[in-house]
């Protein structure tokens, strides 16, 4: 009869095992050290500010002589949503936009700190330099919105952000905030542009 000889078992040598085992910790300390710092990176990954155009007025606007030197008010809410990050803002500057003409500009906010979770209201004080019956035909585009009580603008806010995160605070970041909205005859916002959501852009 034929004989069967069974495999013999090599057992490890103490120095492999001890290699594995060390691979093994290795491995494990890895995958642990990366889940923790995926988590601490959502937890401080700064997310954008939030601006909303609450309100906007131009009185007169539909005045035959043109919208030049008429108060130019606007209020625009800027939220922080982030839990544990501050943003530092630069001085803020607002230019309104009648298409590709300028109405008004200037500074709109002083430089402030936005601590986390905050809220605080732009308080826009500015005068429009146009357009006038002189702007040929801007003025008469402009007029006939104004008359038929749909005057399409744009507000545009740019400044210089910084977000602290904990003791360290972040490069500089250039910002522009775009809000479109339209004016009703008199120069008062539409209903349903109040508190709508601007674009931002960093």
């Amino acid at each position: 009869m034929p004989s069967y000889r069974l495999p013999m078992y090599h057992r490890q040598s103490p120095a492999v095992r001890c290699l594995n085992f060390l691979c093994a910790v290795l491995l494990t300390m890895v995958l642990i050290t990366g889940i923790i710092m995926f988590v601490l990176w959502l937890s401080l990954r700064p997310h954008k500010p939030r601006f909303y155009l609450n309100d906007f007025s131009i009185p007169n606007l539909n005045r035959q002589s043109g919208a030049v030197n008429l108060p130019v008010r606007f209020t625009v809410d800027e939220r922080n949503p982030n839990q544990k990050i501050g943003i530092h803002y630069e001085a803020i500057y607002g230019s309104v936009y009648y298409g590709d003409l300028l109405v008004a500009s200037g500074p709109v906010h002083q430089p402030f700190y936005q601590p986390p979770k905050g809220d605080t209201q732009l308080l826009g004080d500015l005068t429009a330099s146009g357009p006038t019956s002189g702007d040929g035909s801007a003025w008469q585009r402009f007029a006939g919105d104004a008359a038929a009580g749909n005057v399409g603008l744009r507000l545009m806010l740019n400044s210089t952000v910084r977000f602290q995160v904990k003791v360290w605070d972040t490069k500089e970041h250039n910002m522009k905030v775009d809000c479109e909205f339209s004016l009703r005859g008199d120069g008062t916002l539409q209903q349903q542009d109040k508190n709508k959501q601007c674009l931002l852009y960093f």
